[in-house]
């Protein structure tokens, strides 16, 4: 069998979905291949929180409590590892009920025409010259084609990474730029404070990554830990039964599902784009580097990625050259801040619990200062200013030294995203610099002699 479309998308999450819907309601013929059944479109492994501030960028509806929600939450506290000492980034946020924002994003997809095939996988796509043409799907699915293949497989990426190696596209991440999560829903019978998503920074816990504890209403939360992937990491389930299983029996935990997952916790993928393929969502690492979150980001990646679709369709040509303009949205957009907190990432995985106590108990980073953080990818100068006075009481003054880089390092990344060329001339020298840097700052932070 053969069918065909203007677009196909590989995978039926946030991002598949609402590039879909997106490229269907612009009067074009779209096709999803979802590998769940149908029944199931909608269920994912996540920490299920996502900010407001995501669906006031791309128009779409906030989530709705009772709906699609199961809180409103006014902030993130970020706890040191004692646990004693927090700090606040504040912004009004959601936690979701993970399904039926799925189920949301379904029925908007179908409602603007979007053909969905459930219980299908994709086994390669169909690659003719120096273009994407198409999928093959398993059994008795046959050939899918189309002027425009989106890969929303997720982190791992399964529909690009099949793509020929020397195509830039293909790009893969070394697996230290990802956590390694797990995670519980579970009822509670003491009642949650509803207001605050809580992390807890503590390398003993979830080295590389945290842990959190995140209310799903008064009666229920979402826990689970992360840790930096790669050679010699911990199992995250291990880990969880071990330090935070215990917390959640001494909460009267009942847990009602469970899960573990990847997730990209970098910066954005060199290039998404080719001739006839574009990548979003996680297939194209779009999710927060610091926190994971990668609902938010999803949403920003599609919405950008499908109005380039739509223009280079109205072109009649889907080029790599034509869908260009999609990377350089997301970008500015999204991506630039991306690479700014990938930056503050790999300095993070670097220090000890000592450190972050420091940091965090003696009000280094203020609530503003960690908002400025989380939203822009800025250090600001009063940060430099507050630690200068806490290092000559503590006697720290290398970790001035390295906060003081820090800010240096933040600002090189924002220079070469900034330096991103606007058409694929120049993009193999802005890649090996780029790649280069971030190899000298894991060298730096990663293998620094201890104090």
């Amino acid at each position: 069998m053969k069918e065909v479309f203007n677009v196909v998308v590989v995978g039926g999450g946030v991002a598949g979905f609402y590039t879909a819907y997106n490229v269907a309601k612009a009067g074009y013929s779209v096709a999803i291949i979802e590998m769940k059944n149908e029944e199931q479109i909608g269920e994912k492994v996540c920490g299920d929180a996502v900010g407001e501030h995501h669906f006031k960028e791309v128009g779409l509806e906030p989530p709705r409590v009772g709906v699609d929600a199961t809180g409103v939450i006014d902030g993130v506290r970020v706890f040191s590892p004692s646990r004693e000492h927090f700090v606040t980034a504040w912004g009004k946020g959601y936690a979701l009920d993970r399904k039926a924002f799925g189920r949301r994003l379904l029925k908007m997809a179908l409602d603007s025409g979007v053909v969905v095939f459930s219980g299908r996988s994709v086994i390669k796509p169909i690659v003719e010259g120096s273009w994407v043409k198409g999928v093959i799907t398993s059994g008795n699915g046959g050939e899918l084609r189309a002027k425009v293949v989106v890969d929303a497989t997720g982190a791992a990426a399964s529909l690009r990474t099949k793509l020929p190696a020397e195509w830039w596209v293909s790009y893969k991440a070394p697996l230290d730029d990802f956590n390694a999560a797990y995670r519980v829903i579970a009822t509670v019978e003491e009642d949650q404070d509803t207001r605050f998503a809580d992390i807890y920074l503590d390398v003993n816990v979830a080295p590389g990554g945290y842990w959190w504890w995140f209310p799903k209403g008064k009666r229920a939360v979402n826990v689970g830990l992360g840790v930096k992937a790669g050679s010699g990491s911990p199992n995250p389930r291990h880990m969880f039964e071990r330090r935070i299983a215990p917390l959640l029996e001494k909460a009267s935990g009942k847990i009602q599902h469970a899960g573990g997952g990847l997730v990209p916790t970098r910066r954005p993928v060199p290039c998404a784009v080719w001739n006839g393929f574009i990548a979003v969502g996680d297939a194209a690492y779009t999710a927060n580097p610091l926190h994971g979150g990668g609902i938010g980001p999803a949403l920003v990646s599609s919405y950008h990625a499908a109005s380039q679709i739509v223009k280079a369709l109205e072109s009649g040509e889907a080029s790599m050259e034509r869908l260009w303009a999609y990377q350089t949205a997301y970008l500015k957009a999204y991506g630039i801040k991306q690479a700014l907190l990938d930056v503050a990432r790999i300095y993070l995985q670097g220090l000890s619990n000592d450190d972050i106590e420091l940091i965090i108990k003696s009000g280094v980073v203020a609530d503003e200062e960690l908002s400025a953080i989380g939203y822009r990818g800025e250090l600001l100068t009063s940060v430099l200013s507050k630690a200068a006075s806490v290092v000559r009481i503590l006697k720290r003054p290398s970790l001035l030294a390295e906060l003081a880089r820090l800010k240096g390092y933040l600002d090189d990344a924002a220079r070469h995203y900034a330096a991103f060329p606007k058409t694929p001339e120049g993009f193999e020298r802005w890649s090996t610099d780029v790649e280069r840097f971030y190899h000298a700052l894991k060298e730096r932070y990663w293998r620094r002699p201890s104090e």
